[in-house]
């Protein structure tokens, strides 16, 4: 945030001073603690521009460059490398004026002010700061200008596919017919009888688009009158989300009187809050890990690589024809590319073989792969954010999202002022039933090789596979809110991603699509991740008191001190054995421990630090690193006490120790020692974010762990280096929040794991970072009063 700009404009006149009687916008902005807005306007559209505004000040560069990408304009301004000229032909042929327009034309009037001002405030501060004179990491770019409502709805169409398209744009791209036999140039046919049988996994999901929804992650608790102390709802969110790009989350709070009092946090572009509270009722979001796509097998007509065969809804057999679409991008110096995109009546093509070369290319056995994409086909996103709101209670708020159904890829988790706590994936999802899944697959190995790695593929060649519909869905070929998992309780709700099957263990809810669940193959009622495992026992021994807070309930200080707990359920489940195997050896054999390889190391210190270890992931915490390595090495543990369905939380557990276990140990204390690191150096002086642009670039040491280990609170980060730290954070804590309510409104405490801006001169660059490695959670002042109390600085005044 440019201070000088502020005081300038800070003199602007006050709206009731009868200044620019003819201005289309009219917003005042307050500022609070740690730079976050507070937004007061008299309509949707002056809503939209103070938000915009105060988000360009603080986080310019940021959306500037994720409307380069979404227009198609990466190689024109960044680099004409490969992946951008790629990613350029997806999003220019993706997002076409007219898709855009049409888009924009659909949303309500206030949704569309509200678009329309965010894109005039955004231009408002590069207009009055100047291009070069922003955020040094893009000042004077080309691409630093004036955005408009398009610019925007490219925004918002390319984060519609994130839980479909988003994942498979290279391979969209790269599809192209066969040029000859063979598949064209690709390498040999693969012998598709073995593909089902392999030992190596055909695609690496995390490796397939970063921005994609496949690691996606994030946790939430929703206390209901039962389990808070002061009867009320309590709600815990804590979405793990990247800290750098278009899924970074800004803080702010918008007034509009007497329809629209909600404060929390959005992703760039949004002029609606995405993850907030109001004064009835707050809500976070979990990834839903339900797919959003299916594949379609394509019989090819043999010798015609652009017709394929289908069976249409009468049983008439007819060949349909695949389009090619060319695509033309600019390149630097007046060059251009052309690229083409195909596709058949469900979708674009995909060159499945460009994912793994396991995989048939196109013509291979004459197949070919079609992929339809339900979350691409729902534009409702910013439309809904802006009823939820609205949200009066839980009840309303669920009913919101159910009328509408504009939740692409997420669960919502929410709590109320009366006490009521909601679970609801209530996300669009592909209408395949179980029976439609089964017979759509077949037997055909290469879809069930697909499947098993949680790519859904279906028979392409006939109507039978097309997807269904259900008379309460907004949307053709998706479920309903009649077909999906939703529960109300007056104890609690939990989700951490994996289970909707899960949200409270005492009412399970089954009976639903396999396309609901990552592992499609498995039944609902399978194991659990240790994550999810964690969150339920966080919550079991509070009501048990286990975890010696004092009494059984939850109550917000409570809720923080479970959250920043940082327990280590990996650990949990198998240290004792480990230390037990590690103890119970002789001194000779602990002084030349088998790793892999054939090799031999000393891990005397390791097992002493692991014994002192408080099993944690603190930033005090001893030995977290050499457990994280090990645990990480232990591809396929075997457990003594086998998974129970009946008993879900609690199985499996109890380590068996073998070979490999040891190996795992033995390369873990290996690594470390070549590092450099002590066995029982702190987690805080290996896992950190250094500030840039800061004195001496200040590190940052960051509490949490990862997924793997049962973690509940997620720091995901790249490493060990070659010093053995992990640095920097690239996702986990991003906009936490825990809201409860009194008599007044909600009563609210927060931390952006990131802080509020990513320009380096910012004062607010990583002042929440800092609060969020000392545990120190941030109160929010709500109230008009609280505003004017907490008030830091001059209100901002600004007309247009």
């Amino acid at each position: 945030m440019k201070v000088g700009l502020v005081l300038a404009l800070a003199g602007c006149p006050d709206p009731g001073d009868g200044g620019s009687p003819g201005a289309t916008y009219s917003v005042k902005v307050q500022r609070t603690a740690f730079g976050i807005p507070h937004v007061l306007a008299e309509d949707y559209g002056s809503l939209g521009y103070g938000v915009g505004y105060s988000f360009a000040q603080d986080n310019l560069c940021s959306l500037a460059e994720e409307i380069v990408t979404a227009t198609g304009k990466r190689a024109l301004y960044l680099e004409p490398s490969q992946a951008n000229i790629l990613s350029d032909v997806f999003y220019t042929w993706r997002n076409r004026q007219e898709t855009l327009t049409a888009f924009l034309n659909a949303r309500p009037a206030q949704v569309r002010a509200a678009i329309r001002g965010y894109a005039a405030g955004y231009s408002r501060y590069v207009r009055d700061t100047g291009p070069a004179n922003v955020d040094a990491r893009c000042a004077g770019s080309p691409w630093v200008r004036e955005i408009s409502e398009l610019d925007l709805a490219a925004v918002y169409n390319r984060a519609a596919t994130r839980g479909g398209l988003l994942n498979f744009t290279d391979a969209i791209v790269s599809a192209h017919p066969p040029t000859g036999t063979g598949g064209g140039g690709v390498g040999p046919a693969p012998r598709i009888s073995t593909l089902a049988s392999s030992a190596t996994p055909l695609i690496d999901l995390a490796r397939i688009n970063q921005e994609g929804d496949f690691t996606g992650g994030s946790n939430a608790y929703a206390f209901g009158a039962e389990a808070s102390e002061n009867g009320r709802g309590l709600l815990l969110g804590n979405p793990h989300e990247p800290w750098q790009g278009v899924q970074r989350f800004y803080q702010f709070h918008l007034t509009l009187p007497g329809e629209l009092d909600v404060m929390g946090a959005g992703q760039q572009g949004q002029p609606f809050v995405n993850i907030g509270f109001n004064k009835d009722v707050a809500w976070s979001h979990t990834v839903s890990f339900a797919r959003r796509f299916t594949l379609y097998q394509l019989q090819l007509v043999e010798g015609q690589p652009l017709k394929y065969i289908y069976r249409n809804a009468s049983g008439e057999t007819e060949q349909r024809s695949i389009e090619r679409h060319e695509v033309t991008v600019a390149l630097p110096n007046g060059g251009s590319h052309t690229g083409v995109i195909y596709t058949s009546h469900y979708g674009p093509m995909v060159e499945l073989n460009s994912l793994s070369n396991q995989l048939p290319a196109w013509g291979t056995n004459n197949v070919a792969f079609s992929i339809r994409d339900a979350a691409g086909e729902n534009l409702r996103g910013i439309e809904q954010w802006w009823r939820m709101n609205q949200a009066t209670s839980v009840a309303d708020l669920e009913q919101k999202v159910r009328t509408l159904m504009g939740l692409s890829f997420i669960n919502t988790i929410a709590a109320d002022r009366e006490g009521n706590a909601l679970y609801a994936d209530l996300s669009t999802v592909p209408h395949v039933t179980q029976e439609k899944f089964t017979a759509c697959m077949g037997s055909n190995p290469i879809r069930q090789a697909l499947a098993s790695m949680g790519l859904p593929a279906l028979d392409g060649s006939t109507a039978a596979c097309e997807w269904g519909s259900d008379a309460d869905s907004p949307q053709q070929g998706t479920f309903g809110p009649g077909n999906l998992p939703v529960l109300t309780r007056r104890d609690y709700v939990t989700n951490s991603n994996d289970s909707y099957w899960l949200s409270n263990p005492q009412a399970p809810l089954t009976g639903f699509s396999p396309l609901m669940r990552s592992q499609m193959l498995q039944p609902e009622t399978s194991e659990r991740s240790l994550r999810t495992r964690m969150g339920l026992v966080q919550v079991q021994d509070r009501f048990s008191n286990a975890d010696g807070l004092g009494g059984n309930l939850f109550s917000p200080e409570k809720l923080q001190a479970v959250f920043f707990g940082n327990r280590s359920y990996a650990a949990e489940l198998v240290l004792d054995q480990v230390l037990a195997d590690c103890h119970g050896a002789d001194e000779a054999t602990r002084r030349a421990w088998p790793a892999s390889g054939g090799q031999t190391v000393d891990v005397t210190a390791a097992c002493a630090a692991l014994a002192a270890w408080d099993r944690t992931n603190n930033i005090d915490s001893r030995g977290a690193h050499v457990f994280r390595e090990f645990w990480r090495r232990v591809t396929n543990p075997v457990w003594a006490v086998p998974f129970d369905a009946s008993k879900p939380v609690e199985t499996p557990n109890t380590l068996v120790i073998n070979a490999a276990t040891r190996a795992a140990l033995g390369d873990a204390v290996r690594l470390f020692q070549q590092a450099g690191v002590a066995m029982d150096a702190t987690l805080g002086s290996l896992q950190y974010v250094t500030a840039d642009g800061t004195p001496h670039g200040e590190r940052i040491p960051m509490h949490g762990g990862l997924h793997g280990e049962g973690v509940f609170n997620v720091a995901t980060t790249p490493g060990p280096n070659a010093k053995g730290e992990y640095t920097p954070v690239i996702q986990g804590p991003t906009y936490m929040q825990i809201v409860t309510f009194d008599d007044a409104g909600p009563v609210a405490t927060a931390l952006l794991g990131f802080s509020q801006s990513a320009d380096p001169a910012s004062p607010h660059y990583v002042d929440q970072t800092r609060r969020y490695s000392r545990k120190e959670w941030v109160a929010l002042p709500f109230s008009s009063e609280q505003v004017q109390q907490a008030a830091l600085g001059e209100a901002l005044y600004l007309k247009e």
